[in-house]
């Protein structure tokens, strides 16, 4: 008899930035860690960790040395000194590194291997003042992460905020970012109800710093509604419009597709395009990888095998939201609508590929045609 496959540990939940952040800003008011690491993609909790670390040091004396690989008089060599050599007026330095994955990754140039070992014999060393790295990316089996961690020295989380509620809570005002939208309001004296912390957030997007730009305007507001204050400028993600697109909703879909090419399509960072020919790639390329996950897992499906198989045989592994969606997908349609959906999709491809402009419209014929149970026909088991 096969013996049952020893389910592994569910990986925990990050935590949320902003308690991850009260907790840094309570150890340095018991004072300034000689190292710190801020990491993740939002660069708006990166900034803010970074602003408290600073502030600490300068009120300690501390000579506060800035260095950024983006920065056109960026010098690897100038960092390398300010990590070997004393301060010039104050007692020590703290060296600040923005965007620290571009200079001290393993696979980078020899002068991020010199910054890199000049950070390591600094955080071995007895020397006085501090290192705070700012990162997008930092994995945890990094030389410089070990050794913080050795060091004792905090390594914060700063992801972007979860801009779509829980599937146990679905109401869209209970969103991470909806939430803090409410709580950084409450915190700048402007009264918005939780209605109005979401349509804040979903006329913004999940671009941290524009929903505080927008709050900071509705200081001292009125009676006036939310809607006549603040205008609709959101991106969206393409990602989300394609799974809408693919699984059938077409209402969601619309939507979706009409904020990408009138607000933009956000990027990783936060940042937005609003270039058209850059929206209809970044879409295809979605679109395509979702219907050819889809058409991989169809085949387990119609052979009788359950969605857990049809999720392996597609290679959708990872987080459990994206698991999820998967399944959801899956469970729209027919196993056999799959494959003649993909064939539908490459005309679109090669139209996009040659002279003939391919635009918001053809993407709408799109969600049209593939209208699905979640479009509001029903179920696959309630149309049986």
């Amino acid at each position: 008899m096969a013996r049952k496959k020893k389910a592994g540990k569910k990986k925990p939940r990050d935590p949320n930035p902003e308690d991850a952040l009260r907790e840094l800003e309570h150890r340095i008011d018991q004072g300034l860690p000689r190292v710190s690491i801020l990491r993740g993609d939002e660069a708006y909790f990166r900034e803010r960790g970074v602003r408290a670390l600073s502030e600490r040091a300068r009120a300690d004396g501390l000579e506060v040395c800035r260095h950024d690989p983006l920065d056109p008089d960026y010098s690897a060599g100038r960092l390398v000194d300010d990590l070997s050599t004393g301060a010039l007026f104050q007692a020590s330095r703290c060296v600040v590194l923005h965007h620290a994955e571009r200079v001290v990754v393993d696979r980078a140039s020899a002068f991020s291997a010199a910054v890199r070992d000049a950070m390591l014999a600094w955080i071995g060393s007895a020397s006085p003042g501090a290192i705070v790295l700012s990162a997008d990316k930092l994995r945890a089996d990094h030389a410089l992460a070990k050794a913080v961690k050795e060091a004792e020295g905090p390594i914060v989380g700063c992801r972007r905020l979860y801009d779509t509620p829980p599937p146990w809570n679905p109401d869209p005002r209970n969103t991470e970012l909806a939430q803090w939208c409410g709580a950084r309001a409450r915190s700048l004296g402007v009264k918005l109800d939780s209605a109005e912390a979401y349509y804040v957030v979903a006329a913004t997007g999940n671009d941290l710093n524009a929903i505080e730009d927008r709050l900071k305007g509705l200081v001292g507001r009125g009676s006036e509604a939310i809607q006549d204050l603040v205008t609709w400028d959101s991106s969206a993600s393409v990602w989300d419009v394609a799974e809408s697109l693919v699984a059938g909703d077409v209402r969601k879909a619309a939507v979706g597709i009409e904020t990408l090419f009138s607000g933009g399509a956000v990027q990783r960072d936060g940042s937005r395009t609003l270039d058209q020919s850059g929206i209809v790639a970044q879409l295809s390329t979605a679109v395509s990888a979702k219907l050819r996950e889809a058409v991989r897992g169809a085949g387990e499906l119609e052979a009788g095998r359950g969605v857990s198989a049809a999720a392996a045989a597609a290679g959708v592994r990872g987080p459990k939201p994206a698991v999820d969606a998967f399944e959801r997908r899956m469970g729209a349609r027919d196993p056999g609508a799959w494959k003649p959906m993909l064939e539908d999709f490459a005309h679109l491809e090669r139209r996009s590929r040659s002279s003939v402009q391919v635009d918001a419209t053809d993407f709408m014929q799109l969600a049209l045609r593939w209208r699905g149970s979640s479009g509001g026909s029903g179920s696959r088991s309630e149309r049986r």
